[in-house]
């Protein structure tokens, strides 16, 4: 039986088809507390790195949380993206949970509702096997800021789970 010279590109096609899902794959997070979450459950983070606009511009990145409300999360909730590295820690960014999240007017987030953090413009740090970034749920207008969901994770060197926009 010849071979076309078809065969291999569709062989190629069919073996790049299943590597796909690979390159939007969610990255390994932990919970930053032991002890839970009280607004409910993160299942999945992505990461998609921004592309540079000049040879002078820092690199940014957007992070996507997907999770499930176990409470009703409510409007003056800010979302926080911190750095972590040894007894370090630094705000990169806060969010109005409305701004990055689908909220049901006045009511934020439902308990019960599966929502999607669309974090854009974070400051891409670069690559160190010490570094945390941390994404957190935190009530406004509190003298200290309780942290009602935490995720912590590394940025993967890996390009397959880094996929540029």
């Amino acid at each position: 039986m010849a071979m076309s010279h078809l065969q291999p590109f569709l062989l190629l096609l069919l073996t790049s088809l299943f590597a796909l899902p690979a390159l939007h794959g969610a990255i390994d997070f932990e919970y930053c507390s032991k002890n839970g979450n009280d607004y409910g459950n993160v299942n999945r983070v992505e990461i998609s790195k921004n592309p540079s606009v000049g040879p002078d511009e820092s690199s940014s990145m957007t992070i996507f949380v997907y999770a499930s409300a176990s409470k009703n999360i409510n409007v003056e909730t800010l979302v926080y993206v911190t750095i972590k590295t040894g007894e370090f820690t630094g705000l990169l960014k806060t969010y109005n949970i409305c701004d990055v999240s689908e909220c049901n007017n006045e009511a934020g987030i439902e308990a019960g509702a599966n929502f999607e953090l669309t974090l854009p413009d974070v400051l891409f740090v670069g690559f160190d096997e010490e570094l945390k970034y941390s994404v957190s749920l935190r009530q406004k207008y509190v003298e200290e800021p309780i942290i009602n969901m935490c995720v912590d994770f590394k940025v993967p060197t890996s390009t397959a789970t880094l996929v540029s926009a």
